[in-house]
């Protein structure tokens, strides 16, 4: 069976310096033949979910407040999502993701949560970027 995505074409998007490309690399993930919506972990191995669910994290806070996000999100995605970054990304992460789960409908505990995203989301790309190129051989057999 051919590959549903090129190599040629999933290795570019790795190698690319763009907010964009990360974003096309979520898509590439999302459209594999693991991925499950209902799943917690979108039935993706932890790294690929910690890749595709910070961005999403990110991204809703960025554009209209993290208490969407955590209003929007299961309980269980939020907890696996909690221990996924605990296990694969930078210490503050995974602190920062926890006081907005215990806190989500506080204004000042959000305020400092969409303060923190905004005041990082350039190391969150710095982090991602190095993150799904370490498991680049996991991202050619979900994109496969």
């Amino acid at each position: 069976m051919p590959r549903k995505y090129a190599e040629s074409y999933i290795d570019r998007l790795l190698i690319g310096t763009e907010y964009g490309d990360l974003v096309d690399l979520s898509q590439c993930l999302c459209s594999s033949r693991q991925f499950i919506t209902s799943s917690p972990v979108y039935g993706l191995p932890q790294p690929a979910f910690v890749f595709v669910e910070t961005l999403c994290w990110f991204a809703q806070a960025i554009r209209s407040g993290a208490w969407t996000y955590y209003e929007a999100t299961q309980p269980l995605r939020q907890s696996s999502m909690l221990a996924a970054l605990k296990a694969h990304a930078p210490k503050d992460f995974a602190g920062w993701y926890g006081r907005g789960m215990a806190g989500w409908e506080d204004e000042d505990t959000m305020a400092a949560v969409d303060q923190w995203i905004e005041a990082n989301e350039s190391a969150s790309i710095d982090w991602l970027q190095v993150h799904v190129n370490t498991h680049r051989q996991l991202v050619l057999e979900l994109t496969a």
